[in-house]
């Protein structure tokens, strides 16, 4: 926490020079600039069930609870320090965390750079690993109201979200299918820990190929130790991009993932079942329409519809997660710099379980973005 709080207090120490405008650049030498930007992220959640909270818990006792509430869910900061033609230094900071429990938060992007060329490129420090298509974009442009719930869960175990390590990566073009491609080391053990609990690594690596000009497939996969058991994890995804003219485009995306779901084997305090019968899985489709507008205000109006099935434990007792996400945004200036959106999130269990999340849910959620 020391850390995160010198971090806190250096960025709030330059935040009165940069609230007033978008991207200031402040000469460090002559090569290396600095440029500050941020995001605020504000929502309303409306329960429609007498029983459910605002997170989705189900409650049977008398304890007070709220269905509707105003909440600030990201409100983050990001210093982008180029130091030369090579080299740039990336830090991201949600303050959005401090609404609840900030332990091993706030502190997401802390890591260095180092580019030789398209093929050629190193990452060191806390970032999200390629392993999967929502890595490779922030929440902000995040065609719903967030990310996956697969996200989630595959973050919570190592292989995406905010990790601590080191990242190979790089691009070949000009061939008649470009290929991207990652490989990493990772702690595995989430972000923000001072040191890490055991020599174990994970390993995960990315192939994306570019299918023409629309079209990109992803293929993803890893395996590492973790407190001396071996786990893995693999999934592929494709994304689709088309303008059909200058006012409608379209886009669909789908992702599949497996893998050992070490968080559920060490949460058993005398695990019996060996790691492997462990097992998650979950695939999303989720197709978007846009429509763009000539309107001075009214930049782009757009349809999504989210698709998504979760099992955490599907080879054992397991309790399938079936999620529907309709949703209608607008966009009232360029790259999602103002954005209002509402969706309604409809969540069916395989089986409720009463006064846990794991409960039948409707809500209703009104996400309004700034950028700047």
């Amino acid at each position: 926490m020391k850390s995160n709080s010198l971090i806190i207090a250096l960025i709030l120490l330059f935040f009165s020079q940069f609230t007033s405008a978008q991207g200031i650049n402040v000469a460090v030498s002559e090569k290396a600039k600095i440029n500050f930007s941020g995001m605020i992220q504000t929502q309303f959640n409306y329960s429609l069930d007498n029983d459910i909270d605002i997170t989705g818990k189900h409650h049977t006792g008398p304890e007070h609870f709220s269905r509707n509430s105003f909440s600030v869910k990201r409100a983050r900061v990001q210093v982008n320090a180029v130091i030369n033609d090579r080299i740039n230094a990336v830090m991201l900071v949600n303050f959005g965390d401090f609404t609840g429990n900030p332990q091993n938060k706030v502190l997401e992007n802390a890591y260095i750079k180092y580019s030789v060329n398209d093929y050629v490129n190193f990452q060191f420090g806390q970032f999200r690993p390629q392993f999967g298509q929502e890595d490779n974009y922030p929440v902000d442009f995040v065609r719903s109201i967030d990310y996956s719930n697969q996200y989630y869960l595959f973050g919570s175990n190592s292989w995406q979200s905010f990790q601590i390590g080191v990242s190979y990566f790089g691009e070949i073009k000009g061939i008649s299918i470009p290929i991207k491609y990652a490989i990493g080391v990772f702690n595995g053990n989430n972000r923000n820990q001072i040191g890490d609990n055991d020599d174990g690594k994970i390993v995960p690596a990315r192939l994306v190929f570019g299918l023409g000009k629309n079209t990109e497939f992803g293929v993803s996969g890893g395996a590492g130790k973790n407190m001396g058991q071996k786990i893995w994890a693999y999934g592929a995804d494709i994304d689709y991009k088309k303008k059909l003219n200058e006012k409608w485009d379209v886009e669909f995306v789908s992702e599949y993932k497996q893998g050992i779901n070490s968080v559920a084997y060490f949460a058993q305090e005398d695990p019996l079942i060996p790691i492997n019968r462990y097992a998650m899985r979950g695939v999303y489709l989720q197709p978007n329409i846009g429509y763009s507008f000539k309107n001075v205000r009214l930049k782009k109006m757009e349809f999504a519809f989210r698709y998504e099935y979760l099992d955490a434990d599907f080879k054992q007792e397991g309790n399938a997660r079936q999620s529907c996400i309709p949703m209608v945004s607008a966009s009232f200036a360029e790259a999602y710099a103002i954005r209002v959106q509402v969706g309604y999130l409809i969540d069916r269990y395989q089986r409720n379980i009463p006064n846990t999340t794991q409960y039948n849910t409707d809500r209703i959620i009104c996400q309004v973005q700034a950028r700047f």
